[in-house]
């Protein structure tokens, strides 16, 4: 962690400063190099791009008056590419031009002439601005760590994301519904050079085919009925920032078309224009669906398929990574406490024994939807058995959880192993090892049935 902030350090007290009035350069350089700034210097903005793959920059400072124009929106493109702070120099007359830049990610602007003092103001406001930004990384990111720990698998996927993040890169996120495929989809935004731009999300199998391209493309006034205002669409929205595309699976081939020609060109019509947009997007994609069997059954578009399956980032079901259950708990328990404004602190042994053995169908988002109805039914500081939701008990290998007679002889509490491992054991007893029968009184399956077996190392017959 060390390196990491000494190399920011570094990259932050670096300044690139683009402008063709070389005496004004040469003003400014002086005057920040006396701040303690190591100061580099570009006469063009073909000059400046050069410059900034040769070495990183925390601030640019860019002056636009007498600029040559290029094709290339240098703002966004620094800002999205280097995460570089960014403040315009301008004169009155580029007060537009000014506003655009701000639009586009730039952090200040000042009109020339200038007093240094309004440059000092400016830069301490950017320091504490990334010092921030910084601090609000490693607490994210120590925080992801901790509700991660002790899952390898989930772990593997954490450090796969902070990889990828930094990229501008596609990425097609898979897993069963529930699983926090969105969740990870944020926190990749937020590690990415682009988190002061807008998370901006779409479920693809809410929006109707005939809305689809109004609603990504955005629409002129006047273009059809009801269209009573110009409408920008959702990659307008999310223009220096991401667009989450949720359920991507479900998408009719229509609708695959028109995102696939997006996702190649990069530019967009609004439904009614004759004119193209482009904008400045990065794409996150999700399905809990089988996109390769989709293709092979020709519903799923395969060039749109590796358009999107730049990077595949794969997130298991709760039932797969049980270990962190008891950080999810805390996290939203936390959450509804202030919801709620309640006390809750702990929960009962019988709760937790509860709660660590459900299967969780509909993963996370059901154990967030248990712990809300937990949390508001809950008297005292303590959620216990009686406050989560009656269909927890259904077909439950143990129903209830664990008290003072649960080992009467030796007057011992068990464990909620032992006490699974001898409640099962005790079945197939009674059953003479009939396991299709001993699946059946216990209310589980044969292959659940199989894995306690295993797991608990009971003498199968």
């Amino acid at each position: 962690m060390s390196n990491i902030a000494n190399n920011s350090d570094k990259k932050d007290k670096s300044v690139l400063v683009i402008s063709s009035d070389i005496p004004f350069r040469a003003k400014i350089r002086e005057n920040l190099s006396l701040q303690g700034f190591q100061v580099t210097e570009s006469g063009s903005q073909t000059e400046a791009i050069s410059s900034l793959e040769q070495s990183a920059v925390g601030i640019v400072f860019l002056d636009i008056e007498r600029m040559p124009v290029i094709e290339l929106d240098i703002v966004s493109y620094i800002r999205t590419r280097y995460s570089a702070e960014i403040v315009v120099f301008t004169t009155l007359n580029e007060l537009e031009e000014a506003t655009n830049a701000l639009r586009n990610g730039a952090a200040f602007y000042l009109v020339k002439p200038f007093k240094m003092t309004d440059l000092k103001s400016v830069l301490d406001k950017i320091e504490l601005r990334i010092e921030h930004s910084n601090d609000q990384i490693q607490l994210e990111q120590q925080f992801l760590s901790d509700l991660m720990a002790g899952s390898p698998s989930m772990e593997k996927v954490l450090k796969y994301a902070k990889k990828i993040a930094p990229t501008n890169s596609t990425i097609l996120i898979g897993g069963e519904s529930g699983t926090g495929k969105e969740f990870f989809s944020k926190i990749i935004h937020r590690l990415s050079k682009r988190p002061d731009g807008r998370f901006v999300a779409m479920n693809c199998g809410a929006i109707p085919e005939a809305l689809f391209e109004s609603e990504l493309f955005g629409y002129k006034k006047g273009s059809f009925t009801g269209a009573d205002r110009d409408k920008p669409g959702l990659v307008e929205e999310a223009h220096l920032g991401t667009l989450f595309l949720d359920e991507v699976g479900e998408l009719s081939m229509t609708a695959q078309v028109k995102l696939l020609r997006f996702l190649q060109e990069r530019e967009f019509r609004r439904i009614g224009e004759t004119t193209n947009r482009t904008v400045d997007v990065r794409i996150i994609a999700a399905t809990n669906k089988d996109l390769t069997r989709l293709m092979e059954q020709g519903k799923f578009r395969e060039d749109l398929f590796f358009r999107l399956n730049v990077f595949y980032l794969y997130l298991p079901p709760l039932r797969e990574r049980k270990e962190t259950i008891p950080n999810l708990i805390r996290l939203f328990v936390h959450r509804y406490n202030q919801l709620f404004d309640k006390r809750i602190n702990r929960a009962s042994k019988a709760a937790e024994a509860i709660l660590a053995n459900y299967e969780y169908p509909g993963n996370i988002r059901e154990l967030e939807n248990i712990l809300e109805h937990a949390v508001v039914l809950a008297e005292g500081n303590e959620i216990t058995e009686k406050d989560l939701p009656d269909f927890m008990f259904r077909n439950r290998l143990l129903l209830s959880g664990p008290s003072q007679d649960s080992n009467a002889d030796s007057g011992e509490l068990l464990t909620l192993s032992e006490m699974e491992k001898k409640h099962i054991s005790q079945t197939l007893i009674l059953t003479n090892y009939n396991y299709t029968e001993t699946s059946k009184k216990l209310g589980i399956s044969r292959s659940t049935l199989w894995r306690k077996i295993k797991e608990f190392n009971i003498e199968a017959k």
